[in-house]
C-alpha cells in the first residue's frame, strides 16, 4: 500500500478523542445521582414491612410501639415490647437492637459483630410467614408481614438522606464537568460523590424497620463509613488547593492514601474501639479544616475580592461540615446517641453545596458564572420532575399520565416561581436607572472643565457597576476584562484617562462579559457625545470665521467706498447695500439658486466705480453670457471675494489696469482677476481675514483658489474655481 495513502488514516487513528460536551457529561451525572437515589428507594421498598415503630425505653423496660398499621393494627400504641419470636427462636429486645447510629454506638468490635448477628436474626424471622411480639404483660401479637416495604411507610428522615445525597452528588458533578482540569474542582467531586452514596446508605440501615439481613448491613454501613472517611479526606484536600494552593500536588493524593489505609485498619479490625476507629480520624479532618481556612483567611487579608469569596466558601464549606462534625460526630464519641437528629444533620450538606452554588453565581467560585446556575436549576427541575412523577405513581396510585401531568403543573406553580424569586435574591442586581446613566454621560459633555468631566464620568461608572477602587491605567482604545473578572478597564476619551475599575458590586462579584459590553456601550455613548459637542463647536466656530470674512469683505469694502465717495446718492446707495448685506450675513441665504449674471452686474457695477475713483481702468467683458445660476452661498462667497481682491488691489497693488475673465470648466465656474501692478510673494499669505480668508472660502465650497504671475510678469492673478452647487 502506498506510505501517503496511509497516513491520513494512521493520523486519524492516532487523533485523541474529542473531549465530551459539559452538557452531556451533566446529563450523565443526572443519571448516576438518579440511578443512586433509586436504588436506595428500590432497596428500603424491598424490605418485608411490618407496619411497625419502636422506640427502646430503657425505664419501660422494653421497646414502647409509636405506630403501628398495617400487618401490625393489632398492636396497641403504647405497648412495651420485649421479645420477638418466629420459626423456633426468641429474642429480647435490646436498646442497640434498634438503634441507627451503628459506628458510634460500639465500643470494642465483638459488640458491633454480635449486633450484626442480631440483626441477621430479625431479618430472618421478618422473612418468615408469621412472628410474635410479646409484652411486658405477656400479651402476645402474631403478625404476618408483608413482602415489600410501602413508600409512603418511609418516614420523612429517609427522603432526607435520600434528596441530600442526589444534591451532593449532582452540584460538585456541575462543578466539575466545567473545570475538569482543575484540582480544586477533582477534590469538590471526590467529597460529592461520597456524600451521594454516604447520605443513602445512612438513611438505608438508619430507618430500617426492625432489622436487614446481617450482609446486606455489614456491606451498606461499610459503604456509609467508607464514603464518609473519603468526603472528609477529600474537604480537608480540597483547602489545600483552594482558594489558594497552599500544598504540592502530592500532599493531596497522599492524604487520601492515608485515610484509605485507615479504613482498611477499622475493617480488619486493628483498632480495638470501633467508635474511635470511625470517629476520631474525621473529627481531626474537620478541625483541620478550620485551621485551613484560618490560613485563607490570613492569605486574601489585602485581596478584598478573595476574602469576600472567601468567607462565602469557608461559611457553606468548613463551618456547616464542621457543625455536622461536631453536633452528630463528636458527641458519640462520648456515648451520646445522637441517631434521633442525624438524619436532619445531613440537611447541613444541603447547606454546604447549596452554599457553592450560591457562591459561584455570586462571587464566579470556581471561576463559573451565573450561566452555571441556570444550567443547574434546569438540572434540578428535571430531577424534581421525575421524583414527583414517581412519587405519584408510587403513593398516590395514579394512572402514568395523570402523574406527569400533576408533576408538571406542581414545577410550574411552584419550582420555577421558587426559582425565579431565589435567582432575585441570591443576584440582587438593581434595578437600572438608565435614563439616569444617559443624563449622566449628557452632563459630561456638557461640562466645561476636564477635571469636572473626569469626575462626572467616574461618578456614572460608580452607579453603574459599584466598584471598591477606581485608578487611572494605561492608555486603551476598548473596554477589557484583567485579571480573569477582577477587573475592568475603561478607554481613554478626549481629556479622560483610561480608568482600571477593580471589585465590582462592592466586592462581591467579579466583572463579567455582561459588564464588560455594557462598559462598551456607555463608552460608546461618552464617545458620541463628545463628537457632538466638537462637531457643534467646529459649527460655532466655522460660523464665526464665516460672519467675521463676510464683514470684512463685504462690510469694509462697501463702508470703504462710502467714505471715499463724493456723490451723496452714491454714498447713500453703499450704504444701504452695507444694510442689505448685513442683513445677509446674519441670516446667510439659504436658497437652492441665485441669478449668476445679475450678481456678477452688481459686482462689476461697484468694482468698476471703485476702481475708476482710484484712477484704475477696469477690463472685464461682457460679451461672454454667464452661466444660468450658482448656488445661492457660492454667489455670496464670489462677490465677497471679488471685493476682498478689489480692496487689496486698491491698497497695495499700484495697479493702472485690472482684467476680469469668467468661464465655466467641467461644471466649475472659473475666473481670474489679473492686476498690472508691482505684484507681491504669495508664500507670505496666512490663513485668516484678508487674502488668506479667500482660500478658506474657496475651500469651504469644494473649490480653489490659485496665484500666479500676471501677464509678462507684472502684477498678480487670481484664479478662481468653484462649483455652481454647494
Amino acid at each position: 500500500m502506498d506510505e501517503a495513502a496511509t497516513a491520513p488514516a494512521a493520523a486519524h487513528l492516532s487523533r485523541p478523542a474529542a473531549p465530551a460536551a459539559p452538557t452531556r457529561l451533566l446529563a450523565l451525572a443526572l443519571v448516576v445521582v438518579l440511578a443512586v437515589m433509586v436504588g436506595a428507594t428500590v432497596y428500603a421498598a424491598s424490605q418485608p414491612w411490618l407496619g411497625l415503630r419502636l422506640q427502646f425505653d430503657a425505664r419501660a423496660g422494653g421497646a414502647v410501639v409509636q405506630s403501628a398499621e398495617g400487618p401490625s393494627a393489632q398492636i396497641p400504641v403504647g405497648a412495651v415490647i420485649t421479645t420477638v419470636s418466629g420459626g423456633g427462636q426468641t429474642l429480647r429486645l435490646e436498646p442497640k437492637d434498634l438503634t441507627g447510629q451503628v459506628d458510634g454506638s460500639f465500643g470494642p468490635y465483638a459488640e458491633y459483630q454480635r449486633f450484626m448477628a442480631r440483626q441477621g436474626a430479625y431479618a430472618t424471622m421478618m422473612r418468615l410467614p408469621q412472628l410474635t411480639f410479646t409484652d411486658t404483660r405477656g400479651r402476645a401479637w402474631t403478625v404476618s408481614p408483608e413482602p415489600h416495604r410501602p413508600l409512603r411507610s418511609l418516614p420523612i428522615d429517609f427522603w432526607i438522606g435520600i434528596v441530600v445525597g442526589g444534591v451532593s452528588g449532582l452540584i460538585p458533578a456541575a462543578i466539575f464537568v466545567f473545570r475538569p482540569r482543575e484540582a480544586s474542582a477533582r477534590w469538590v467531586l471526590l467529597s460529592g460523590v461520597s456524600m451521594m452514596i454516604c447520605a443513602p446508605a445512612g438513611v438505608m440501615y438508619a430507618e430500617r424497620e426492625l432489622a436487614i439481613p446481617e450482609l446486606d448491613f455489614y456491606l451498606i454501613n461499610g459503604a456509609n463509613f467508607f464514603s464518609g472517611n473519603m468526603a472528609s479526606a477529600a474537604f480537608f484536600a480540597l483547602l489545600l488547593y483552594y482558594p489558594k494552593q497552599i500544598a504540592p500536588r502530592w500532599a493531596g493524593l497522599a492524604l487520601v492514601a492515608f485515610f484509605l489505609a485507615w479504613w482498611l485498619a477499622q475493617a480488619l479490625g486493628l483498632f480495638p474501639d470501633l467508635t474511635f476507629a470511625r470517629r476520631f480520624l474525621t473529627m481531626v479532618a474537620l478541625g483541620g479544616c478550620f485551621v485551613l481556612g484560618a490560613i485563607h483567611w490570613r492569605l486574601t487579608r489585602r485581596d478584598p475580592l478573595a476574602r469576600a469569596a472567601l468567607s462565602w466558601f469557608l461559611l457553606s464549606w468548613v463551618v456547616m461540615a464542621g457543625a455536622f462534625g461536631f453536633l452528630i460526630l463528636a458527641p458519640q464519641m462520648f456515648g451520646i446517641d445522637t441517631s434521633p437528629i442525624e438524619p436532619y444533620g445531613f440537611l447541613l450538606f444541603l447547606l454546604i453545596y447549596g452554599g457553592l452554588a450560591v457562591g459561584i453565581m455570586r462571587y464566579r467560585l470556581f471561576e463559573l458564572g451565573e450561566w452555571w446556575g441556570r444550567i443547574v436549576a434546569w438540572t434540578l427541575g428535571l430531577l424534581m420532575l421525575a421524583a414527583l412523577d414517581m412519587l405519584f405513581l408510587a403513593v398516590l396510585q395514579v394512572s402514568a399520565g395523570a402523574s406527569l401531568s400533576l408533576a408538571l403543573l406542581i414545577c410550574g406553580l411552584v419550582w420555577l416561581p421558587f426559582r425565579g424569586w431565589l435567582a432575585e435574591k441570591v443576584l440582587r442586581r438593581p434595578p437600572r436607572d438608565d435614563r439616569a446613566t444617559f443624563e449622566g454621560v449628557v452632563q459630561i459633555g456638557l461640562s466645561a472643565s476636564p477635571e469636572d468631566q473626569f469626575a462626572r464620568w467616574v461618578e456614572v461608572l460608580r452607579k453603574r457597576f459599584d466598584p471598591l477602587n477606581i485608578d487611572v491605567a494605561d492608555a486603551t482604545d476598548r473596554p477589557r476584562l484583567d485579571q480573569d473578572g477582577l477587573a475592568l478597564i475603561t478607554p481613554a476619551m478626549q481629556s479622560i484617562p483610561a480608568l482600571r475599575l477593580q471589585y465590582a458590586r462592592g466586592g462581591r462579584a467579579l466583572f463579567s462579559p455582561a459588564d464588560l459590553a455594557e462598559a462598551g456601550s456607555l463608552s460608546g455613548m461618552l464617545r458620541f457625545v463628545f463628537d457632538s459637542r466638537d462637531s457643534y463647536e467646529r459649527g460655532v466656530a466655522g460660523e464665526r470665521k464665516r460672519i467675521a470674512g463676510d464683514i470684512h469683505d463685504n462690510l469694509g469694502a462697501t463702508l470703504l467706498s462710502a467714505l471715499h465717495s463724493r456723490d451723496g446718492e452714491r454714498k447713500d446707495r453703499y450704504i444701504r447695500e452695507t444694510l442689505a448685506d448685513l442683513r445677509s450675513i446674519v441670516t446667510e441665504p439659504t436658497g437652492p439658486e441665485t441669478d449668476l449674471a445679475d450678481t456678477l452686474a452688481r459686482s462689476r457695477k461697484e468694482m468698476s466705480e471703485r476702481l475708476a475713483a482710484r484712477g484704475v481702468t477696469l477690463d472685464w467683458p461682457v460679451d461672454v453670457a454667464p452661466p444660468a445660476g450658482v448656488d445661492s452661498k457660492t454667489g455670496q462667497s464670489l462677490r465677497a471675494m471679488l471685493r476682498e481682491l478689489t480692496n487689496n488691489i486698491l491698497k497695495h497693488a499700484a495697479a493702472t489696469q485690472v482684467r476680469v475673465t469668467l468661464s465655466e470648466d467641467g461644471g466649475d465656474l472659473v475666473m481670474t482677476v489679473e492686476d498690472d501692478g508691482k505684484g507681491f510673494d504669495t508664500a507670505q499669505v496666512t490663513p485668516g481675514a484678508g487674502l488668506g480668508g479667500l482660500a478658506d472660502r474657496a475651500t469651504a465650497h469644494g473649490g480653489s483658489l490659485t496665484w500666479s504671475p500676471g501677464a509678462g510678469g507684472k502684477g498678480a492673478r487670481a484664479t478662481i474655481r468653484l462649483p455652481r452647487t454647494a
